[in-house]
């Protein structure tokens, strides 16, 4: 169960995107003016939450996109892939790591940045005692492929038109961190959890990189936002 840190306020666990929430409304907007067709989301879930929303966006603009939607439980990504076809998407759900696995944080450093080290008014997953052990075992899965947003973005030429980073919570800025570099023309970013330890860092980053426009900012269930990268 995921907690506030410096309050130790339960909140809800597993929360999906409503089709009404602000989090689509925005995605709506955002492709109705960019038409993005180049797509990288990470953190697929079951395929209902933010999936969707972009699935939503495409069917309704008519665009034609190529989606790429990653995931790295094999259970979940099983129920995406039969979630996306009943919705009837056109989203890939790629089972694998989004990060070569040799940047994966040991459960040392896990333990050091998301359980030493706490933020006031930041949201984080699970009980101290246990947080950094769930949070490793989270992306545990030595049997499936990784570097799949490396691979992903190399598929675009380093050009996608649009990227979601919503994977799990001690993964957020490591995905951010490893995917901004390799970035070659300008595209739009959605980060999801932003009052969360998963990407409350990315955004003060966003925010003291001129590279950055930010485009909206919710505080919406536990924050997102959307900005326009120029490298």
């Amino acid at each position: 169960m995921p907690f506030k840190i410096a309050g130790i306020t339960p909140i809800p666990h597993g929360i999906a995107v409503n089709a009404q929430s602000q989090f689509a409304n925005c995605v709506m907007d955002l492709f109705r003016q960019a038409r993005p067709s180049r797509i990288i989301e990470t953190g697929t879930y079951l395929g209902m939450g933010t999936t969707a929303a972009i699935g939503n966006a495409l069917r309704q603009w008519g665009i034609e996109a190529e989606f790429f939607t990653i995931e790295v439980n094999p259970q979940r990504h099983a129920a995406a892939v039969q979630n996306i076809q009943r919705q009837g998407f056109r989203a890939r759900a790629l089972l694998g790591l989004s990060v070569p696995r040799s940047l994966l944080p040991s459960q040392e450093q896990i333990q050091k940045d998301v359980v030493e080290q706490e933020v006031d008014g930041i949201f984080v997953d699970h009980m101290p005692e246990n947080r950094a052990e769930l949070y490793r075992q989270e992306v545990d899965f030595p049997g499936v492929e990784d570097d799949l947003l490396g691979k992903c973005l190399k598929h675009f030429n380093e050009e996608p038109d649009f990227l979601l980073l919503d994977s799990a919570g001690h993964m957020g800025n490591l995905e951010f961190n490893y995917v901004v570099p390799q970035i070659k023309r300008r595209c739009y970013f959605g980060l999801d959890d932003t009052n969360h330890v998963k990407h409350f860092e990315s955004v003060r980053q966003m925010k003291a990189d001129a590279r950055f426009r930010i485009l909206f900012e919710s505080q919406e269930k536990f924050g997102f936002c959307f900005a326009e990268f120029t490298p």
